[in-house]
């Protein structure tokens, strides 16, 4: 014969309160490492918006992250190498120019005057490493769609 103790209703309880503790700290850490993931990828894709004269002003701390740094291309200092994809140029605002270096296609509306967004990174030698540039659209464009909506 064995010696069998009955289940009591505090046993019963203790198991049950175990698996719904068990439960909820399970649940508090996916929602963390969920919260963790979030952050850390909108701190990731995030990049100031900044002027040539702005980013030169700033300190040491632009060298460590990614910028969007906006600027009037100078069209003699335009060098484009198309067997290597390299595009060197300087953008300019009324404060200064930055020279670019950008690896990628040239841009069909890359020209002199044309106002630039370059992504990318500031370097401690002065030079911007973009790896994404778009133009924006020239004025020209936005006056022609005002005149052909007007009556």
């Amino acid at each position: 014969m064995t010696d069998s103790v009955p289940m009591t209703g505090t046993r019963r309880r203790r198991g049950s309160a175990n698996k719904q503790t068990k439960f909820i700290v399970g649940g508090l850490i996916v929602v963390l490492v969920i919260g963790y993931l979030i952050f850390t990828s909108i701190q990731g894709s995030t990049a100031p918006y900044l002027t040539v004269t702005e980013l030169r002003s700033r300190s040491s701390s632009v060298y460590e992250r990614n910028v969007r740094v906006t600027g009037v291309i100078q069209g003699e200092s335009i060098d484009w190498n198309a067997q290597d994809l390299i595009l060197k140029f300087e953008i300019a605002d009324e404060g200064g120019s930055l020279p670019v270096v950008y690896k990628g296609l040239r841009p069909d509306m890359f020209q002199d005057g044309a106002q630039a967004v370059v992504e990318g990174r500031y370097t401690e030698e002065g030079t911007f490493e973009a790896h994404n540039l778009v133009l924006k659209c020239p004025s020209k464009y936005e006056e022609a769609a005002t005149a052909t909506a007007r009556p």
